[in-house]
């Protein structure tokens, strides 16, 4: 029951940060061309994270690891997360095919890249939103419900995917449906809710498995990473 609870308690925390984060963009402008209004937003979550994992440190069934990674486990979550978004492409590929939708016809690409310079995207995106976002879902979330984690899915005897890296994969996912407000095209929104998860799920492996946020992190950019080669080609 009262791992019930804290799952509640974690989801009822994650949605406040994230709608408090929103209404902070609304309410909070930057007189600056250069710095998108994004960054109010990131900011705020980024804020709100650090806080709840600093308060939350002070219970016994929250903790935030920080253990040393060896490089080569850097590198193998750049790999898998080049694999995910292959993987998340030819998954986007299918639907459309069987949907009948038509890639001419795609609409726009992701807002966070319309109207962005490549030095904006490096900036705002690739580090900075990746940071903000990654202490959000794997430090404050998967830590938050870590006591649930011999709950989940055997791969096989060495890969373990439990329930809180499935929830924040959900959960990292679901945030970008917010994606609907603006001009981003059905195509690009599928191919995002469908990277993201797979992305999340990756990032929260490799935080769960090493007990650092770092990797997942690293994870994230690499993610982001066709985002900055786009905006430097449109």
């Amino acid at each position: 029951m009262k791992k019930i609870t804290n799952l509640l308690f974690g989801l009822l925390l994650i949605i406040t940060i994230l709608v408090i984060s929103s209404l902070a963009s609304h309410y909070i402008t930057i007189e600056n061309n250069f710095v998108p209004g994004s960054v109010i937003t990131h900011s705020t979550i980024l804020i709100l994270s650090v806080a709840a994992i600093l308060y939350l440190k002070k219970f016994d069934f929250f903790t935030f690891p920080f253990r040393s990674v060896k490089l080569k486990h850097y590198l193998y979550g750049i790999l898998l997360a080049f694999a995910g978004l292959i993987v998340a492409a030819i998954i986007t590929s299918i639907i459309v095919s069987i949907s009948g939708m038509s890639l001419e016809n795609a609409g726009n690409p992701h807002s966070g890249i319309a109207g962005k310079t490549p030095l904006q995207f490096f900036l705002f995106i690739f580090l900075y939103a990746s940071i903000c976002e990654e202490f959000l879902y794997r430090g404050l979330a998967q830590n938050f419900f870590k006591p649930l984690q011999e709950i989940g899915i055997r791969i096989n005897k060495n890969v373990f995917i439990s329930l809180p890296v499935l929830l924040c994969g959900v959960l990292f996912s679901m945030s970008h449906l917010i994606l609907l407000t603006t001009n981003t095209g059905l195509i690009t929104l599928i191919n995002v809710l469908i990277m993201t998860w797979i992305i999340g799920t990756i990032a929260g492996y490799f935080q769960e498995k090493h007990q650092n946020i770092l990797p997942a992190i690293v994870i994230h950019m690499t993610a982001n990473l066709p985002g900055l080669i786009m905006s430097l080609i449109l």
